[in-house]
């Protein structure tokens, strides 16, 4: 029959003795982060840790450069895609692991359109101007993607008032603007125009108002 592993006996002076059994040695992660846990897409992310133990730092998706590290330290990332990362130790056959996550944003490669029939609800005629308002919802516009410029869409020849975010600026035909740049895209957008000579509201007016978004991805 194998024998219980000894006790180890430290000694610490005045007669004192501390039984610290070695078996009982179990590893642990004090703390386990990455900074910032969402980046854009081709950014860096900085993965740091502490621990009472070497270890190995592993993702999902997978990441070649990623392996042994040690007990303290810091490894800067850059994730193509939302990430897992796992930091894992282990002293004398036991071991611990935590998980920290990495969200990677994308901008749209294309500008999108934001817009509205006149047909909705929110639309007003008065004054002579048409009116509606647009809201891109959170659930499709992340809040670190963000307004690079605004253009009418191709094939409108008249000028828009628009309003966002508590900026305005008036956009005419072929002549994009950076009035909103930097301001997140997820939010209302108010789109007014005047009406022609030849146009009265509820008669011969234009049947949507729409614009045409470029977006980029910044860190908030």
């Amino acid at each position: 029959m194998r024998a219980a592993p000894a006790p180890l006996l430290v000694a610490l002076g005045l007669g004192s003795l501390v039984v610290a059994s070695v078996s009982g040695c179990t590893p642990s992660i004090n703390n386990f982060r990455a900074e910032p846990n969402v980046i854009c897409k081709g950014g860096q992310t900085t993965l740091t840790w502490t621990a009472t133990a070497d270890g190995a730092l592993s993702a999902v998706p997978a990441d070649a450069s990623l392996g042994a590290v040690a007990s303290t330290g810091s490894q800067a990332v850059a994730p193509a895609a939302t990430t897992t990362y796992r930091l894992t130790v282990k002293h004398l056959g036991k071991s611990a692991w935590r998980e920290v996550g990495v969200e990677v944003v994308t901008a749209p490669a294309e500008s999108k359109q934001i817009g509205a029939s006149v047909a909705d609800p929110s639309t007003t005629c008065e004054g002579n101007t048409l009116a509606l308002t647009v809201t891109a919802p959170a659930a499709d516009w992340d809040p670190h993607i963000v307004v690079a410029g605004v253009a009418l869409t191709a094939g409108v020849d008249r000028a828009y008032h628009v309003e966002h975010a508590g900026r305005a600026a008036d956009i005419a035909p072929g002549a994009p603007s950076t009035a909103f740049a930097g301001l997140p895209v997820q939010g209302s957008w108010r789109l007014s125009t005047p009406l022609a000579a030849t146009e009265a509201c509820g008669r011969n007016v234009p049947r949507s108002l729409i614009i045409d978004v470029s977006s980029t991805c910044t860190r908030m």
